[in-house]
């Protein structure tokens, strides 16, 4: 058995009464898989969809689950044409990353970022290479990956964060699974 997480971005135009019937026809399919759920709730955006003004606030889901390997092919299949699920991303988890709940997450990072004392021009960003702080290696944390990133969008290479490799590439994954979500900008 694998850890996955499961990450549904619903249609805000969508009632409520048929998102709450679609989600539990969802959870009763793969309910035995399901070890957590996340209910995220509304987010903006990094960018709007189509170019059409205010087309960039989604209601956001995530569950973690623990299955075999033929999880996603039937997440699919059950996805496959609905009106109420716009994007879906099934992503495989590590043992040694954890679920994290996203508000939680987002308060605990903006406390520490406001803590921080203003760093000056060459200060290396170890935040991600202490040991108490590798949970927060996660597309949730959006507040802390915002920081290792140049104004202009790309990933800071390893040069000027400080990153050993294996924490750089993690953080490289966990960045582009922001951005396949929308929360973060592939150019600004």
């Amino acid at each position: 058995m694998k850890n996955y997480e499961l990450v549904l971005l619903l249609n805000p135009s969508i009632q409520d009464k048929e998102q709450k019937d679609f989600l539990a026809s969802l959870e009763k399919e793969i309910q035995n898989n399901i070890v957590e759920k996340d209910d995220i709730g509304l987010l903006t955006l990094a960018h709007d969809l189509w170019e059409k003004k205010g087309n960039n606030k989604f209601y956001f889901i995530s569950y973690y689950l623990k299955a075999d390997s033929d999880i996603a092919q039937k997440i699919n299949q059950f996805l496959l044409y609905n009106k109420v699920v716009y994007r879906y991303s099934v992503f495989s988890m590590t043992n040694k990353e954890e679920n994290l709940v996203f508000e939680k997450t987002q308060q605990e990072l903006q406390k520490i970022i406001d803590e921080w004392v203003e760093k000056k021009k060459g200060n290396k960003m170890t935040f991600f290479t202490k040991k108490e702080n590798e949970k927060y290696i996660s597309w949730k944390s959006i507040p802390m990956l915002r920081k290792y990133m140049t104004r202009f969008g790309d990933i800071k290479p390893r040069k000027y964060t400080g990153n050993p490799v294996g924490v750089q590439k993690n953080l490289r994954k966990v960045i582009i699974r922001a951005r396949e979500m929308w929360l973060l900008e592939y150019l600004k």
